[in-house]
């Protein structure tokens, strides 16, 4: 039997942050969960993993293996925000076999940040926003120029619009249009509802599939 080769995956895990002032910040309830237990597995199959996470809690780090062989197989960067996962995702790129960007990127950022914390206003306060770097377009970009051999593999996070089967189409739609739109290899579609959890619904769908196939399961397995 053929002994499978060793690949190097770029996983990304947990949510970015944007700091609005010295305080506060713009995020969402993302954990790394599912990026943490994506890198356990690569490591367990003996694969080198390059590990791009935004703030996640040193609890779920202890769960990255520690032998000795898994920790010289693991390059992991920590990062805070959309830009800076950008340029660690980047960076040495052309090593990677293949990409799994689980992390859950902030699409919007303050257009200011202050340096002072901001008072609050009696009559209310307007914070303008500016789009983050869209990451994961920018690898499918790289994958079509310069790495068509990269395996690039999305999760798009849908709530969907309508009711019941309109709902869960519109989702499936909006996934289809990311794994198209992104030159992905695969999607995962999930729910909010996944975010924080130990298990979740996964509809993962392939480059060409309509429907894709349904997965519900820890996020372990």
């Amino acid at each position: 039997m053929a002994q499978r080769p060793n690949l190097t995956y770029l996983i990304t895990a947990g949510p970015t942050v944007e700091d609005l002032d010295p305080v506060r910040f713009i995020s969402n309830r993302a954990t790394g969960k599912l990026g943490i237990e994506a890198a356990r597995e690569a490591l367990r199959r003996g694969h080198q993993v390059i590990l791009v996470h935004g703030p996640i809690s040193e609890e779920l780090l202890k769960r990255l293996p520690k032998s000795e062989g898994a920790k010289q197989r693991l390059n992991r960067t920590a990062v805070r925000s959309a830009r800076e996962m950008n340029a660690a995702c980047h960076a040495g790129l052309g090593s990677v076999d293949v990409v799994l960007m689980t992390a859950a990127v902030a699409d919007f950022a303050p257009l200011r940040y202050s340096a002072a914390k901001l008072k609050k206003a009696v009559q209310g306060r307007v914070i303008r926003l500016k789009p983050t770097p869209d990451i994961l377009k920018s690898l499918g970009e790289y994958k079509a120029r310069r790495h068509p051999r990269l395996v690039l593999i999305g999760f798009a996070l849908e709530t969907g619009a309508g009711r019941g089967g309109a709902r869960q189409e519109s989702q499936l739609a909006e996934a289809r249009r990311k794994l198209e739109r992104k030159n992905l290899d695969a999607i995962g579609q999930d729910t909010p509802e996944a975010m924080g959890a130990d298990s979740a619904v996964f509809r993962v769908l392939a480059r060409g599939e309509r429907e894709g196939y349904l997965v519900s399961a820890t996020k372990q397995e």
